[in-house]
């Protein structure tokens, strides 16, 4: 009996040695044994938050998931906690408030981010059934090929010293040429940027469906005294004329969605904050954003920080 314990033993070596390594350099903190997580993958943002659930909770998609925490909570008196996430719907970030308020979790304040690219019925991605298994079973987690590949990332580059990225350019002269090295008006991101969501915006309609789904968690946040502000990011002027302008959004958006929100917010008693359409402090594009949402980390995504949390304020 001995014998078959040890080459058991012996057998599941390198079991144990591939979940030391997992639990090491996993960057989410799914566990909870480290102080922190840098990552702002969601399944790294709901877990912190079940860890340590804050009373003021930013959601939305990329264009909040980027804050530097200390300045909103310098600006705003209080500490937030953010669970935006990249690429996040509409669907998504109704998803995750309603999980957040059935876990009993009982946020004070929500800020809440929609925009014209996530209220369109052509972007209606529903991945947090998904997320939400992957929560529940640590088994799931540690099985998924995605975690598996970050945490060896993560290992390499803590190896070579590799620095966090940050979405921001110091833009020299080359990145005013075209691929055929023709000047620009724009640095190349912010330029390209069209293009690259022009696919998403072409048959662009209003997703009616998430706009009543978002009215019932108004109305839930109402209920249960929970302070709801939704938000318009900013966006750079040449996504409005290139994509909004052209596919027909400026329209649907002027005429239809903003009134419908307008109305929602003085039904259901939710601050709506427009700086999409209604202008902000970025007001110089080729310098304050990175690309045609995402403001610049250092120097356009401070300055929107104070406005914003001022304005909450």
């Amino acid at each position: 009996m001995k014998h078959i314990l040890k080459k058991l033993a012996l057998l599941s070596l390198p079991v144990w040695v591939w979940l030391a390594f997992f639990v090491a350099f996993e960057p989410n903190n799914y566990f909870g044994l480290k102080s922190g997580s840098g990552s702002s993958q969601p399944i790294a943002r709901v877990r912190a938050w079940e860890q340590a659930p804050g009373e003021n909770l930013i959601l939305g998609d990329s264009r909040l998931a980027h804050f530097d925490m200390a300045l909103i909570a310098g600006t705003s008196g209080e500490e937030w906690q953010n669970l935006a996430f990249g690429g996040a719907s509409l669907r998504e970030c109704i998803d995750l408030a309603n999980y957040i308020l059935d876990a009993g979790g009982q946020p004070r304040r929500l800020l809440f981010a929609v925009s014209f690219y996530t209220l369109n019925a052509g972007y209606d991605t529903d991945r947090f059934s998904a997320l939400e298994e992957t929560l529940h079973d640590p088994l799931a987690y540690c099985l998924n090929l995605e975690y598996n590949v970050n945490a060896l990332t993560v290992f390499l580059d803590t190896v070579r010293g590799t620095p966090d990225a940050v979405e921001s350019g110091d833009w020299g002269p080359a990145d005013y040429l075209d691929e055929n090295g023709a000047a620009i008006p724009l640095h190349r991101r912010l330029y390209d940027y069209p293009a690259t969501i022009a696919p998403r915006c072409a048959q662009w309609t209003p997703n009616d469906a998430q706009l009543d789904r978002l009215a019932a968690l108004a109305a839930r946040c109402r209920e249960s005294g929970v302070a709801l502000t939704v938000v318009l990011p900013p966006m750079a002027a040449n996504v409005r004329s290139e994509v909004c302008d052209r596919y027909g959004i400026t329209a649907a958006m002027e005429n239809e969605v903003l009134p419908a929100l307008r109305a929602m917010a003085q039904t259901e008693g939710f601050a709506l904050l427009d700086y999409e359409w209604g202008g902000s402090c970025i007001t110089d594009d080729d310098t304050q954003f990175f690309d045609g949402f995402h403001l610049d980390e250092k120097y356009g995504l401070p300055d929107w920080t104070r406005q914003l949390f001022g304005d909450m304020a």
